[in-house]
């Protein structure tokens, strides 16, 4: 039975086809929300609540062209996005950011894997405070452009541009530094 028509039959209150339907989707919606938290409880607990939302708000969701699963993408952003304006920004310090798991093998984590806390640390003091706030967003605490965009004011095109210059001027200095020794 397709998405649509377990949508339509859920919509109409039959609980196995909304059973159905969720069975479906948690996986994906998991996926996204541990991928965001990287807390099994937190992101199950999320998870539940995604689908408690979407649940109350079924008899409002029309598909005209938009799957069910980028319905429920939405509602999952958007309970992310208030968790972080509830809780704040979440500071990770560079000694715990060893402790995160890498989600990418590019240039930038392969200069985090490469220097010490205390050299990662020495070389960012030195450069300017914006470019410390968008590598530690950023890198460090794996945010989002979308959402530094918004915690730094700026559009997402100027935190790529931001990050991109920031990761030049530490790149520089971690040269520079391997030059004198």
């Amino acid at each position: 039975m397709s998405d649509d028509d377990l949508l339509r039959r859920a919509q109409q209150g039959d609980l196995r086809a909304l059973d159905r339907l969720f069975r479906r989707e948690w996986r994906p919606v998991y996926g996204l929300i541990y991928h965001r938290v990287q807390d099994r409880a937190e992101a199950q607990d999320l998870t539940q609540e995604v689908f408690l939302r979407a649940l109350r708000g079924l008899d409002r969701y029309e598909q005209r062209g938009v799957p069910f699963r980028a319905f429920l993408t939405t509602v999952a952003r958007n309970l992310l996005r208030d968790r972080w304006r509830r809780q704040g920004p979440t500071l990770v310090t560079i000694d715990h950011a060893a402790h995160l798991p890498a989600v990418t093998a590019g240039p930038e984590q392969q200069v985090l894997t490469r220097l010490t806390a205390d050299q990662l640390r020495a070389h960012l003091a030195t450069l300017p405070p914006d470019y410390q706030t968008v590598l530690r967003l950023r890198l460090i605490e794996d945010r989002p452009v979308a959402e530094v965009a918004t915690l730094m004011g700026r559009s997402p095109g100027a935190v790529r541009t931001l990050q991109h210059r920031a990761l030049a001027a530490l790149r520089s200095r971690v040269v520079e530094e391997g030059v004198r020794r």
